[in-house]
């Protein structure tokens, strides 16, 4: 895409440009370990080096966090939200209980993962401007990917209407400690088909849970 395209109809105004640098010299101060680039990219938008644009918009745009994605999210952090609130009104023996059988916390997304990336930047978004009531919680041997926060999701279907969860629900909503890596490999069916004569096994890959 040229400069004509996305860059100098975009930045041809100088109040767009002052727009964009101020949006940059925000992201500077929130995002040190990128300073010098946002820092390359104010100098394109104060000299106004027509050239240089479709740096500054490719930058802008090549990374979008869809709506899908942020829905998930936020999905996410409503359940463990709920499961943190419930448990709260349990005796400190049934959560030690909980707490030490299941992932009861919020343990994040991988930044590293090209699955869970997009997860991982909105999280941190929420997480940097305060729009987040739950924190990361380190320390479990197994960190949770994205493919057993979408099986919670599905766990916690048949209680998004209720406020607060049992000590069995949590149970049958929270992913089970030691039983992580077991979700993660591929599951045998057997398939028999209409006349009951032949049994197939089918291998179902599951690939929502892999890291790429």
């Amino acid at each position: 895409m040229g400069a004509d395209d996305n860059g100098v109809n975009g930045l041809d105004s100088p109040l767009a440009r002052l727009v964009l640098l101020n949006q940059f010299k925000i992201m500077s101060l929130l995002d040190s370990a990128n300073w010098d680039s946002y820092c390359y990219y104010m100098d394109i938008l104060t000299e106004g080096i027509q050239k240089k644009y479709p740096h500054v918009m490719e930058m802008i745009s090549r990374d979008e966090v869809t709506m899908d994605v942020s829905g998930e999210v936020d999905l996410v952090l409503e359940i463990f939200n709920k499961v943190e609130r419930s448990m709260g009104q349990l005796s400190e023996e049934v959560q030690d209980e909980l707490s030490a059988g299941y992932h009861v916390h919020f343990n994040g997304f991988d930044s590293g993962s090209n699955v869970e990336r997009h997860h991982f930047t909105y999280c941190n978004f929420l997480n940097r401007h305060k729009e987040i009531d739950i924190q990361k919680r380190e320390g479990d041997i197994y960190n949770l990917s994205l493919h057993h926060y979408r099986q919670m999701i599905l766990n916690h279907k048949s209680y998004e209407y209720m406020d607060l969860l049992s000590a069995d629900e949590i149970r049958n909503v929270c992913i089970e400690k030691g039983h992580e890596m077991e979700m993660l490999r591929p599951k045998n069916l057997n398939i028999t088909d209409v006349g009951g004569l032949n049994a197939l096994q089918v291998v179902k890959e599951s690939g929502l849970g892999a890291k790429e």
